[in-house]
């Protein structure tokens, strides 16, 4: 098995931390230089992205999260029944 040279891999690894540090100067160099509406275009181009990763739930989805809510707010009103039978407070 051959063994790591540890100062190598500082030096490569201080490297790598050095150009991942300029990349994000510069990144935030020219964002500093967008105007407004560029920068609210490329969000607004983020956003359509994000959306198209995330697709519309089926019909089952939707109906099964419908179902859920309803269970939950049957159980809550189940529990405030028995509070008001009880006397407790919420």
């Amino acid at each position: 098995m051959m063994k790591l040279d540890k100062e190598l891999y500082r030096k490569a690894y201080e490297l790598h931390q050095q150009s991942s540090d300029a990349k994000l100067v510069e990144r935030a160099r020219l964002h500093s230089e967008l105007s407004s509406a560029e920068a609210f275009r490329q969000y607004v181009d983020l956003v359509e992205f994000v959306w198209k990763l995330c697709p519309e739930p089926s019909a089952w989805q939707r109906e099964e999260k419908l179902e859920s809510i309803n269970r939950y707010h049957a159980a809550v009103q189940r529990l405030e029944a028995w509070r008001r039978k009880h006397g407790q407070e919420t």
